[in-house]
């Protein structure tokens, strides 16, 4: 094979390798289009097809270097992360979130393979034709080596979004079968009511006034409900399909109730949560950890987690040992992360004393 043959043969590879490192590039971009605009999602049912639709028609406009920012920034995050209607829910919510568990350097980590994968897909696209020349042997020989390499970089990082998108339709797939079954379905009815106005309020109250005894009347409840959610008693059946408040109690699981019988032949109500919820030694909880945070906080309103934890082990400890034995919190910073109330911050250094914590701002 003569000179000429070889330059000919050569560049015809190195322009089929130019396609083919552009094709995976485009592949990449795809899948991460997917994970964006799939793997956090959220709103009400009759607003969510539309919404939906909007989104993927806005994450197809975005760039790679974009998409792999948004990817790096949401796939790595905690899966409590998807907004929360502020007022009350009207109707189901539905909200699916898709995280990756990750440390720290593998974050890191990733976060710059990531980024070399964009400038890579930006030297293709932008800078290689500059300096390529068809017409030299030696340099469709370096252009070839070069796409060579690129590929090895970028075939990693094609494996890696290929095997989350193959767990990813795994999981929406039997979230998908989980929510038509029956079982799935009532989970669903029983998640609203549980999330619902009226139950919170009657949570609440229940901790609020309470009996020396621990529970709570429920015609105490009823009058707070009657003052706060105006028009919901005479709304059970219409809008929850029971014909009274304790039938709504009962089917939210979250009351034990009982039916006290008087002197004079009548009865009354009486109602608690149910124990294991451990719902009153959390909302005391909560309460301490706000308090302490306004005692406590500094000029920027960012209060020590130290300092909490030794006021709550002082003050609370038989509150915090409920919520660690009965809903499986291994420590009070465990219990404030779950609750979503608190943002954080992690100063230099490692190590716990280093954690400060302040309420979420509206």
């Amino acid at each position: 094979m003569n000179t000429n043959q070889d330059l000919s043969a050569i560049r015809d590879e190195v322009f089929q390798k130019i396609g083919r490192n552009l094709v995976n590039f485009q592949k990449i971009e795809l899948m991460l289009k997917h994970l964006i605009a799939n793997g956090q999602v959220s709103g009400y049912i009759n607003e969510f097809p539309k919404s939906q639709k909007k989104k993927v028609a806005d994450t197809r406009k975005k760039t790679l270097g974009t998409l792999v920012g948004e990817f790096v920034e949401t796939a790595f995050q905690s899966p409590n992360s998807s907004p929360e209607p502020t007022a009350e829910r009207i109707e189901p919510y539905i909200s699916f979130s898709f995280s990756v568990e990750a440390d720290g350097d593998f974050y890191e980590s990733k976060k710059r393979e990531l980024k070399a994968l964009v400038d890579d897909r930006n030297d293709l696209i932008h800078h290689l034709l500059p300096r390529f020349n068809p017409e030299s042997l030696n340099s469709c020989l370096e252009i070839r080596d070069y796409l060579d390499q690129q590929r090895e970089r970028l075939i990693p990082e094609y494996e890696y979004l290929k095997s989350i998108i193959e767990s990813f339709e795994e999981i929406k797939k039997e979230y998908t079968a989980f929510l038509s079954s029956a079982e799935g379905k009532k989970a669903f009815e029983l998640g609203f009511l549980q999330q619902s106005s009226i139950v919170q309020l009657l949570l609440n109250v229940a901790v609020q006034k309470p009996r020396p005894d621990g529970w709570t009347f429920l015609s105490v409840a009823i009058q707070q409900i009657r003052q706060i959610l105006p028009g919901e008693m005479e709304q059970l059946e219409n809008r929850w399909g029971y014909q009274t408040l304790p039938d709504l109690m009962e089917a939210s699981e979250y009351f034990d109730i009982i039916k006290e019988e008087l002197n004079n032949g009548g009865y009354r109500w009486a109602y608690r949560s149910k124990p294991a919820l451990a719902y009153a030694a959390s909302y005391r909880l909560i309460q301490a950890i706000t308090d302490t945070a306004n005692k406590t906080g500094k000029t920027d309103d960012w209060t020590s987690l130290v300092a909490t934890a030794k006021q709550i082990d002082a003050s609370y400890s038989n509150e915090l040992s409920e919520v660690t034995e009965k809903l499986g919190y291994q420590s009070l910073y465990n219990f404030m992360v779950e609750s979503d109330l608190f943002e954080w911050r992690t100063g230099k250094g490692d190590g716990v004393h280093n954690i400060c914590y302040r309420l979420k701002q509206s």
